[in-house]
């Protein structure tokens, strides 16, 4: 294993207020495939006990501080039996590792793949759509009517002309309001009043000059708070959920054997030949058993090509000083996912990587965008008395700059701490840009 990313594991978590200056026990880990040995990016590790979870980065590494036994705290009831940790990856057989087997060493994980082979399934007795419809019906009970503070480690880069040109870490506590059913005329308002943010610590590198070039496109940080509400189980109109747009989308569906138990209904949708729309082609896991949502992955349709041509020029952008900028069609995607934790489930993971072309029509300049941003939510609490002494802004990273919001870094509290360990190519990108 490279000695960089040795040495960057050893860094250990700390997770909001109360944690950041806790005793606990940091552990560190790679999580492989056991029968081809390569690592699994973005498995899902859960602290047994605790509403704590952690991910692997694109290396497969990942890291956690596990609190002390006997944790005093009303975000942990059950923090006495914090005896496990349970790491799971779709497809893969979950590994449960005893706390009590666990040093401060590096953990090697290997996950035993399980086939999920459809002859062995029974015929679809649910059609897509109603599987789609008993997921939204199921949205207040599996993940909870109360408001709920998550603790995140976001990650942001963006790129231009395939050059790093801007890398952010940022530890926010988000509020959202709960996921009770609300209808689709009410979703301004259910947008005002939730996912309010509060910045607890921040650091951004940049380049300047590439920075610039971005003009109004990339170097605005946008809402903290935006970057929580792709959360489809609290928002899920005008998403794959809303019935509304089921007749513009092909619908197809699986039935596969969840290892955990049950099945997993997997639904694949694009956009049809008849809509105007532009719209999504992806995929969507439902677990047959609560019809919880595990897993939405998606991005723009090529069938949407069409309609987005011909309304392109009717936005232009100013970009490295110059207006008229025309955006070509957006490729990338997104994924969300879900893990359980007590006994509601909750947003675990967002991811986004984008990539857009700028041409000037009268220069006929080209200028590459690149942006990939990356949420892992490493906490979770309902207590109200937290909740009630949340103090937030929805105003933050609105209209601003990344080195605007974070100002000075704290140079002590990162040397402690990084939580979604670099993989090795980011690293010497980083590198070029601190020179």
């Amino acid at each position: 294993m490279n000695m960089r990313i040795i040495l960057l594991i050893f860094l250990f978590l700390f997770v909001v207020d109360y944690a950041f200056t806790q005793d606990g026990k940091p552990i560190s880990g790679v999580v492989k495939d056991a029968v081809t040995g390569e690592s699994l990016p973005y498995a899902q590790i859960a602290l047994t006990g605790t509403t704590m979870g952690s991910v692997t980065n694109e290396d497969g590494i990942f890291r956690l501080k596990i609190p002390d036994t006997g944790f005093p705290d009303a975000r942990y009831p059950d923090a006495g039996s914090t005896d496990s940790l349970n790491i799971s990856f779709l497809g893969f057989r979950t590994k449960r590792v005893p706390v009590s087997s666990l040093d401060t060493g590096i953990l090697m994980i290997f996950l035993t793949p399980v086939s999920l082979d459809l002859r062995e399934v029974v015929i679809v007795a649910l059609t897509p759509q109603e599987v789609l419809h008993r997921a939204v019906d199921s949205i207040s009970v599996n993940y909870g009517v109360d408001s709920v503070i998550l603790t995140a480690f976001i990650r942001t880069q963006k790129t231009v002309n395939n050059k790093l040109a801007e890398y952010t870490e940022a530890i926010v506590q988000n509020l959202k309001t709960g996921y009770s059913y609300y209808k689709p005329n009410e979703s301004g308002i259910r947008h005002q009043g939730s996912n309010i943010p509060f910045l607890h610590k921040g650091r951004v590198t940049s380049d300047t000059n590439l920075v610039n070039l971005l003009g109004e496109v990339g170097a605005s940080a946008q809402c903290l708070g935006c970057n929580f509400v792709r959360d489809i189980a609290e928002f899920p109109y005008e998403t794959m959920l809303d019935e509304r747009d089921h007749k513009h989308y092909i619908l197809k569906m699986e039935e596969l054997i969840n290892p955990e138990g049950g099945k997993i209904y997997r639904i694949m949708f694009d956009q049809n030949d008849r809509t105007s729309k532009t719209l999504y082609q992806g995929e969507i896991l439902i677990d047959s058993r609560d019809f919880a949502i595990l897993q939405i992955t998606y991005k723009p349709s090529f069938k949407a090509y069409d309609a987005y041509e011909k309304k392109k020029y009717q936005s232009t952008w100013f970009l490295n000083s110059e207006p008229g900028w025309i955006q070509e069609m957006p490729l990338g995607e997104t994924t969300v996912t879900y893990s359980k934790r007590d006994i509601y489930w909750s947003l675990s993971t967002i991811r986004q990587q984008y990539w857009v072309t700028y041409i000037h029509p009268q220069n006929r300049q080209r200028i590459s965008y690149g942006y990939k941003n990356e949420v892992v939510v490493t906490d979770v609490t309902r207590d109200p008395q937290l909740i009630r002494a949340f103090k937030g802004d929805k105003s933050i990273g609105v209209n601003q700059r990344w080195d605007e919001v974070v100002g000075e870094t704290d140079e002590v509290f990162w040397e402690n701490f990084n939580y979604l360990p670099i993989e090795e190519k980011l690293r010497k990108e980083l590198d070029r840009l601190e020179k």
